[in-house]
């Protein structure tokens, strides 16, 4: 079983904010034909006998919050209100099209949709997972049966590869001991003060080649301190410090269950979605090319395919691949 994982808001909001240019009767429709685009060629290019799209659900952030208050809080609406009403439109339709082209998806309130993909590698170990995704917290999750495909750059991740990350490529095994130890910006979460990123290469070069545990670096860092008693980034690090105060062991314990996807913070009731998800075979009743052709009719996607006769059918094929 090849099964095709994706990350739905990391897919929509690429093509929502990188085609810019595809309008129809003055409605931007980038966001909704990108992602079903992208979607297509996947399937096109590769037998996949499963595909689920995975949503963040309402207060997606609400259970890291928790434990860590600033969570995500640097995050801000850079739209004006008529672009967020657009994103929001289109956002729907995506989910639309998706009911009508086989395709399963999955959202659950109070869950993030990293979380759910973590869930689901770890019940579905039988299947060959692709993970489709340019966020980098995910290829945490890479194994022997689930790979990284990042569409921003086209490149597949496997099990053993380096990845890139601060400009250099590392094993993926060590992306977790960097957020632990460096935080994450992006999601508004501290790391040790004034441990930048050539700081921490230049005393843990082994990071490059080596898989490099939490537990390593604290030690090599009370080694190193006999060496350099004067260096604040090496204190900071035995301490815990941020830019908060020293924290001590509960920096890291608090950091490490914010980003660790192996035990990925999910509720009850996604627990059993994701299993149901696993579980459960595709209904194509009430599915199928008359709805397509009205939807894409009506939202003048045709504007944007080949001028054929062929081109309808070219670009739902892939997608009734999945009623096997």
């Amino acid at each position: 079983m090849k099964t095709l994982l994706v990350d739905g808001d990391n897919l929509f909001k690429i093509g929502f904010h990188g085609v810019r240019e595809f309008f129809v009767d003055g409605n931007h429709i980038g966001g909704v034909f990108h992602f079903l685009n992208t979607l297509r060629k996947q399937l096109d290019e590769h037998n996949y006998d499963k595909v689920i799209v995975f949503w963040d659900g309402d207060g997606n952030s609400s259970q890291r919050r928790e434990i860590y208050p600033k969570y995500k809080l640097n995050r801000r609406q850079d739209m004006n209100e008529f672009k967020f009403e657009s994103y929001l439109i289109q956002k729907q339709r995506v989910k639309e099209y998706l009911e009508e082209c086989f395709v399963r998806q999955l959202r659950v309130d109070n869950n993030e949709s990293d979380d759910l993909i973590a869930y689901y590698c770890q019940v579905a170990k039988d299947e060959d997972k692709i993970i489709f995704t340019a966020d980098k917290d995910l290829l945490q999750l890479i194994d022997s049966t689930t790979s990284i495909y990042s569409p921003m750059i086209k490149v597949m991740y496997k099990m053993g590869d380096k990845v890139s990350i601060m400009g250099n490529q590392i094993p993926h095994q060590n992306i977790l001991t960097l957020k632990v130890i460096m935080g994450d910006k992006s999601d508004n979460i501290d790391g040790i003060e004034r441990l930048g990123e050539k700081t921490f290469l230049k005393f843990f070069p082994e990071v490059l080649d080596e898989v490099v545990s939490v537990d390593h670096i604290l030690s090599k860092t009370n080694q190193l301190l006999q060496e350099n008693e004067t260096n604040k980034a090496l204190q900071n690090l035995v301490k815990g410090k941020t830019k908060d105060g020293e924290l001590g062991e509960t920096f890291f314990d608090v950091n490490k269950r914010i980003v660790d996807l192996s035990n990925p913070m999910i509720t009850e009731e996604g627990k059993e979605l994701v299993q149901l998800y696993y579980r459960e075979t595709i209904d194509p009743e009430g599915r199928g090319s008359k709805n397509l052709i009205r939807m894409m009719t009506d939202d003048g996607f045709f504007k944007f395919l080949p001028k054929t006769d062929e081109a309808f059918l070219n670009f739902v094929k892939p997608f009734t691949k999945l009623t096997r």
